[in-house]
């Protein structure tokens, strides 16, 4: 196939949400990454702010068969960001023939309308063709994601805190300075994460679980740590089971240790277990290697992993 003779074309809601769904449920049977995308998601995604789907999305169409969708792509700047995010969807029969490179050059071209400094792509561990692809058109690597999930039938291993720390969940604490603080200091410099406002956090507060949000203060009383796990609905339809979701737990920089890092996620399991949950699942955005290494050493195991590659335009 002539590269030239692909028809790309900007995305139209009546018209291509069924195409999109085909061609993001072959990808998936192909590629096993644990991404499926609902209709209902779709829509969302389409009504996100900072994302105008006539300008930001993009579809290919097979040739002599304008009806089949090979592939897709999309662009979207949050509100504040820098760097947009972006996707790039081919089907496995038409990889490596062009259809990607032009699909990647209506993504740089859209983003330097918008004026941010650069291009953010997630590709998966397990897909080194995608990987490749992202290099070989300047992209690096910033930072990983990854989803696991804790072996069941395990016997773990007793609750032990580190000398002078001490946990308290956040129904006991109930101060939203303290909160606030908490999540901003225990994951920085980490990859994936960004500060917080007071009012933010409010915002969120009425979704998280109070009692299984755990805080930990240090012998002179500053909070060093935080862990929010809570029974997941939305996972436990997916699963078909209960489901317990933990938010990789996080520390502040001085007091990072793995003693502390193990105490934080085996309360989160221990207390989804007494939830009765049977499922656990947790994530993690750029945990340090050795940490996601003790993670796995408890029982987790990886689900799926993620990693961000970035290309500065500006």
């Amino acid at each position: 196939m002539d590269i030239q003779q692909l028809s790309v074309r900007p995305f139209s809601p009546p018209q291509d949400i069924a195409g999109v769904l085909a061609l993001y449920a072959q990808v998936e049977a192909a590629d096993q990454s644990g991404v499926e995308v609902s209709e209902e998601a779709l829509r969302q995604q389409l009504q996100l702010p900072g994302h105008d789907p006539l300008k930001d999305r993009w579809i290919a169409e097979m040739p002599g068969n304008p009806a089949t969708l090979i592939a897709s792509a999309l662009v979207r700047v949050a509100t504040g960001s820098q760097a947009a995010d972006a996707n790039i969807t081919v089907h496995p029969g038409w990889r490596q023939r062009g259809v990607g490179s032009q699909l990647l050059s209506k993504i740089i071209d859209r983003a330097r309308e918008q004026q941010v400094a650069a291009v953010q792509i997630y590709a998966a561990t397990s897909h080194a063709a995608a990987t490749h692809f992202l290099q070989k058109h300047g992209f690096s690597p910033q930072g990983a994601y990854t989803e696991l999930r804790l072996a069941q039938g395990l016997r773990l291993p007793p609750v032990i805190w580190p000398f002078g720390y001490t946990m308290r969940p956040y129904s006991d604490v109930q101060d939203l300075s303290i909160l606030t603080e908490a999540m901003n200091l225990s994951y920085i410099p980490l990859w994936g994460h960004h500060e917080v406002s007071k009012e933010e956090m409010a915002s969120w507060l009425p979704d998280f679980n109070p009692q299984g949000l755990f805080l930990v203060f240090s012998e002179k009383g500053r909070v060093v740590g935080i862990s929010r796990t809570e029974p997941s609905l939305e996972r436990s339809q997916k699963n078909g089971a209960s489901t317990g979701y933990i938010d990789a737990p996080g520390v502040v920089p001085q007091h990072r240790r793995l003693d502390l890092y193990r105490a934080l996620v085996l309360t989160g399991i221990r207390w989804l277990y007494e939830q009765g949950q049977t499922i656990i699942e947790m994530e993690s955005w750029g945990d340090k290697l050795e940490v996601l290494k003790m993670y796995r050493e408890l029982g987790f195991k990886d689900l799926r992993q993620l990693v961000c590659y970035q290309k500065t335009i500006t």
